[in-house]
């Protein structure tokens, strides 16, 4: 409603003109009296840009009401009504003489035979506050309300609404007048203006119209519809008894063509009832908007609504489930990231089978050239697959030769995950370990990357069962070194020195990878190949085989020693020693030795992935929102509290949360409001502070703390740093100890710490403006902390996870270590304390017995921008603690200023 009745902005028609020199009034004066058409429209142009930019010019008033007003021109009217709508109409708090020829001008426009000169000048009353020179119009505006052309009667409608509401005593019959007139009127848009007034001025009148015409309300143009929902909620919320009354027209505009009245339907139905029936058509209508609705923005609000449905509601999602998977199609990552977590928290044995044959099909789709998602989606689909049949172990039989298929893929991501999937099946599932060694085993030619590839020997030597498989696992690792083990002669040639074979493209493979100089990856074959060894002994090989079986790998490993002796590739000195430790346990019969290959290595990656899904699991109750109420639990009600049940701890946190410094919620909306402003000032100022994903919007609070009048209150703002302000504050009118809050967006450009600065000037009616400073008020500064954007991430990162994106990062910020604190772990918690960043390292790793701690920290800022950190720091004899902060992120702004942040408030633990 209020864009209906904003009048044109000036901006819009003067865009293209400069203010210029300052304003010759003479000259003004003559183009009035004597110009043409052309040239008053110019000037009047010019006349009203002075104004609105401060330099009003009140000696053109009567010039331009004597030779500008008669014109029948419409441009030159529609230039007239922002005239009278930007100057000054009154003078020391009395109404210029002058306007009272405007008015009967504006009484003459309100019965002009042209329908948009009558409507326009409708729209114009919408914005006038002065009541003398509404008074004598009142009577031409009701009259319009009967005019033939819907236009005049929509605006008609609207100037009696804004009538009403400024002035109720100029026209008392306002609601039953409007009321009358929607009873009668034909046209959407007419209507829907009455019905808003009735609304928002007279709300038993339109419950009233409501109730005559519900069932007719799915005919209704989207415009009205949008409004009745809007009353529905309304009513229903003040009174809960009339539910019923409306629940069948709120579920027939769940059906409604527009997506607007489909989506506040929905809503409005959560909150009107719990019931089954009621949650499961709200989210129908949600889904629906989901997966047929094309700007991502609408789908991204329409998956909040979802994921909040799913915490309350989880058994409703899990029967829906499959519909929301048909929303996957959106060629948008982040969308389809959000729809398979739902899904994730949603699986039952009921629909697992079902969820999981969609996702092979999403997967068998990625492996199509004309596919355009890219790899990150293929990745994301294995993740899920993943965690969704760890969860309901009955599906691995069909999933996991899927999966296995992507040990192969170029991309990291994706290939790893598989690899760590069948890791944990291995060790958790005794059952499917002989298929997965068995294909492990077969697809092992098929690996290119190191990594993966370290992880599935390390698998095949752990979970191997019989000594087939080690023959068949040590065959295939042999096939893969043949390059370095069996290395092909210099190709000869013929008499005219031509190769007798085509060269061939060089591939990547294995044995090219450790020639290349990856000897990490040569140290963990020779650690697997070492392991299947003692593997073999244990399923009964030996004599004459055992032995055979031991040269064959001592041959290996040697090779892999002079390989590393005569390259010239730089060599790790710690795989450079593993190697040669292989050789030294393969030729010593050490039982203990054996039992620590054996056993030791098996029970401690059993402990870490215990942890891991303990974590994990703690992770996901910490998410989840549901609050399980027990039958017997005593219902606290505090007004029948004596007030010796109130203890000193419980006073004291209802008092911080009443004034919002919560020891608890250092970063809650409370602590956010700044004060700008002293007791003292005329004018007492406050701004509260709320970040939003792409902004930042000022609340600010303005007191009036005088007696006066104050007139053209302005508000100016400029920012610091990274940081624009969107639009300025319009001035206003202030009347006695009154109180007028205005909003102010900031738009952050980049994460990164800023300022705003301020001042409030005004003038006080009745006074004589002089060139002095008490008209001005100083702001105190507001600091936009970087700590406001950064929100800790932990449940959503993985040791994968955060070493891939450790190594995309571009920026690194390195911090030196300096503070006054002495215990590591207590050191690790400050830094995640005052960055607000997560720590990913479990707490089993992080101890002072050893004196040196290495701990990984993650953030996401509310722009959706991820933040790493790796601290390594050692105690040295003298009790310091000593080391370095790395940062690492996408972005320069965010590395920069949580290591400014780190820098200064490392030193020392931060007193309460």
């Amino acid at each position: 409603s209020a864009g209906t009745m904003a009048l044109e902005k000036p901006c819009t028609i003067l865009v293209h003109y400069d203010k210029g020199d300052p304003p010759n009034v003479n000259e003004f004066k003559q183009t009035f009296e004597h110009g043409a058409i052309e040239q008053k429209i110019d000037a009047l142009k010019r006349v009203i840009l002075y104004t609105i930019n401060g330099e009003p010019i009140p000696q053109l008033l009567m010039p331009i009401i004597l030779y500008v007003m008669p014109s029948k021109d419409h441009y030159i009217k529609k230039l007239l009504l922002i005239y009278w709508e930007v100057i000054e109409k009154t003078h020391l708090g009395k109404l210029k003489s002058e306007m009272i020829l405007v008015c009967n001008s504006l009484l003459n426009d309100l019965t002009h035979p042209n329908e948009f000169i009558r409507g326009s000048t409708l729209r114009f009353l919408c914005k006038l506050r002065e009541a003398e020179v509404l008074e004598p119009l009142v009577e031409q505006v009701r009259n319009n309300l009967e005019y033939r052309h819907a236009y005049v009667r929509r605006n008609a409608v609207l100037a009696i609404y804004s009538i009403y509401n400024s002035f109720e005593h100029l026209i008392p019959d306002g609601p039953e007048l409007v009321y009358n007139f929607l009873l009668a009127e034909g046209d959407a848009s007419c209507k829907r203006n009455a019905f808003i007034m009735l609304f928002n001025c007279a709300q038993d009148k339109a419950v009233e119209y409501l109730s005559g015409v519900l069932d007719q309300v799915p005919s209704f143009g989207d415009m009205l519809q949008f409004i009745v929902v809007e009353l529905i909620r309304k009513v229903c919320k003040t009174n809960p008894t009339q539910r019923s009354k409306y629940m069948k027209c709120i579920f027939t505009l769940l059906n409604s063509s527009s997506s607007a009245v489909k989506y506040e339907s929905a809503g409005t139905l959560l909150s009107m009832s719990s019931a089954p029936t009621a949650v499961r058509g709200a989210t129908s209508a949600y889904i629906d908007l989901l997966c047929n609705e094309s700007d991502n923005n609408v789908k991204m609000i329409v998956l909040d609504k979802l994921m909040d449905i799913k915490q309350s509601h989880p058994k409703i999602m899990q029967d829906l489930v499959m519909d929301i998977l048909r929303a996957l199609s959106s060629p948008n990552i982040d969308i389809c990231k959000k729809i398979l977590n739902i899904v994730l928290d949603s699986i039952t044995p009921k629909n697992i089978d079902e969820i999981i044959l969609v996702l092979k099909k999403e997967i068998n789709k990625t492996q199509s050239k004309e596919f355009d998602k890219g790899l990150d989606y293929r990745h994301l689909l294995v993740k899920t697959i993943h965690t969704s049949s760890l969860k309901y172990p009955e599906v691995l039989g069909n999933v996991i030769p899927l999966l296995m298929e992507f040990l192969g893929d170029q991309y990291l991501p994706t290939a790893v995950d598989v690899v760590v999937f069948v890791r944990e099946v291995a060790e958790i599932y005794e059952k499917e370990r002989v298929a997965v060694v068995r294909k492990l085993i077969e697809t092992l030619p098929l690996i290119k990357i190191s990594k993966v590839y370290r992880v599935a020997t390390w698998i095949i030597a752990e979970y191997s069962s019989s000594l087939e498989e080690l023959e068949l696992a040590y065959n295939s690792i042999d096939a893969d070194l043949e390059d370095i083990l069996r290395p092909k002669p210099v190709e000869e040639t013929t008499h005219d020195n031509k190769p007798n074979n085509k060269k061939k493209v060089e591939q990547t493979s294995i044995a090219k990878l450790i020639t290349d100089g990856d000897w990490y990856l040569a140290s963990c074959i020779s650690s697997s190949l070492s392991k299947m060894y003692f593997k073999a002994e244990s399923f009964g090989m030996t004599g004459e085989d055992l032995n055979r079986f031991r040269a064959k790998i001592m041959l290996v490993l040697v090779v892999l020693i002079n390989l590393a002796r005569k390259s010239q590739a730089s060599t790790s000195k710690s795989s450079y020693e593993k190697i040669i430790s292989c050789i030294s346990v393969l030729s010593t019969n050490d039982q203990t030795v054996r039992n620590i290959w054996l056993k030791d290595c098996r029970e401690s990656f059993s402990e870490y992935l215990q942890q891991t899904i303990a974590k994990q699991n703690e992770n996901n109750k910490k998410n989840s929102k549901e609050v399980v109420i027990k039958p017997n639990d005593i219902v606290s009600i505090r007004q029948l509290k004596s007030k010796k049940a109130f203890g000193p701890v419980e006073v004291e946190d209802d008092l911080g949360k009443a004034v919002g410094t919560e020891t608890t919620h250092d970063h809650s909306e409370y602590s956010k409001i700044y004060q700008l402003s002293g007791f003292s000032d005329p004018i007492y100022a406050e701004a509260h502070l709320r970040v939003h994903q792409y902004d930042i919007v000022l609340e600010i609070s303005v007191f009036n703390q005088t007696n006066d009048t104050l007139q053209n209150v302005t508000l100016e703002l400029i920012s610091l740093g990274d940081l624009k302000i969107c639009e300025r504050v319009a001035p206003f009118t202030m009347g006695p100890r009154e109180k007028t809050s205005v909003k102010a967006s900031i738009k952050v450009s980049s994460i990164d710490n800023g300022v705003v600065l301020g001042t409030i000037v005004f003038d006080i009616a009745g006074s004589v403006s002089s060139i002095s400073d008490k008209n001005c008020v100083i702001l105190n500064e507001i600091n936009i902390d970087i700590i406001d954007y950064i929100q800790p991430i932990t449940h959503l990162y993985t040791d994968v996870l955060f070493r891939n994106h450790w190594l995309e990062f571009e920026w690194e910020n390195k911090i030196p270590v300096y503070t006054n604190i002495t215990d590591l772990v207590q050191y690790v918690q400050h830094i995640s304390k005052i960055t607000n960043m997560g720590i990913l390292t479990p707490d089993i790793h992080m101890s002072n017995e050893t004196g040196i701690l290495s701990a990984n920290l993650c953030a996401k800022s509310v722009f959706g921008e991820d933040a790493l950190a790796n601290i390594c720091i050692e105690k040295q004899a003298d009790g310091k603690i000593v080391g370095y902060i790395r940062i690492r992120s996408k972005v320069q702004g965010i590395a920069v200023s949580l290591g400014g942040r780190i820098t200064l408030k490392q030193k020392q633990l931060q007193t309460a």
